[in-house]
Formats: structure tokens, C-alpha cells, sequence
């Protein structure tokens, strides 16, 4: 875990206790998540890892017509159970990465996540589709 005052180490976003590994965040595919109220945000559809392989960002399709919009949490700040995933996030701080997402997950959209999250842009690397 980080500790306050101390700068997160690479894998890691701010207040993380564990980074999961990729093998697990794996088997959270299709699963539903839920914030920190325990309100649905969707499932996870997709994980983005950094280029040693450590998941980085999951990615949450919204339930909906169409496929629904889509957002990103830190993997390293989600836990999971037999069936769902949940992150300490409120709903709305996730969906307001929406914007983000949109684009693809695409250039900028690490340090953006990281900025959004509160992590210092260079405490991980840039992300990958896993």
C-alpha cells in the first residue's frame, strides 16, 4: 500500500492496496461492477495493461441499447468476488471518465485516467489492450 506522503511505485494507483495480476484480472471479464455504494456501473469488458503486462485499466461497458457508453477504473484499486468486481470509486467520478474512453483508450488517455484518479502521471506506464 502507498503510504501518505509517499509517491505510488510502478503498478500502483494512490490508496491501492495490491495490484492484482493479469490471470486474475482476466477471469473478471464479463463480470459485474459496482461502485462504492454498491450501485451496478455495468461489466468489464476489456483490460488495459502496460507493456510488462500489468493491468492498468479496466474497462466497463455499460448495460444498454446499443452497447452503452463505456468508462475506466484502475484495476489495482478493484477487488473482486465470485460474481462481481468493485471499485472504492463513486459511480460518478467513473462515469466522468466516459470522455475518456470514448476515444478509444487512445495517446493521452493514461495520463488523463491518472490525473482523473489522483495517481502522478508517471507512477505507470502507458497502457495496452491485454
Amino acid at each position: 500500500m502507498t503510504a501518505v506522503g509517499q509517491e505510488p511505485g510502478p503498478g500502483q494507483v494512490v490508496g491501492a492496496a495490491r495490484c492484482p495480476g493479469i490471470g486474475e484480472v482476466r477471469s473478471w471479464l464479463g463480470r459485474r461492477v459496482d461502485d462504492v455504494n454498491g450501485t451496478t456501473i455495468g461489466e468489464v469488458e476489456a483490460i488495459r495493461s502496460d507493456p510488462n503486462g500489468r493491468p492498468l485499466w479496466l474497462v466497463v461497458a455499460e448495460f444498454g441499447v446499443g452497447g452503452g457508453r463505456r468508462f475506466a477504473i484502475p484495476a489495482a484499486d478493484a477487488v473482486s468476488s465470485a460474481d462481481r468486481v468493485w471499485s472504492p470509486h463513486p459511480r460518478e467520478r467513473i462515469r466522468a471518465t466516459q470522455a475518456i474512453v470514448g476515444a478509444g483508450m487512445a495517446g493521452e488517455a493514461d495520463r488523463l485516467l491518472l490525473a482523473h484518479y489522483g495517481a502522478r502521471a508517471g507512477a505507470i506506464g502507458s497502457g495496452r489492450a491485454a
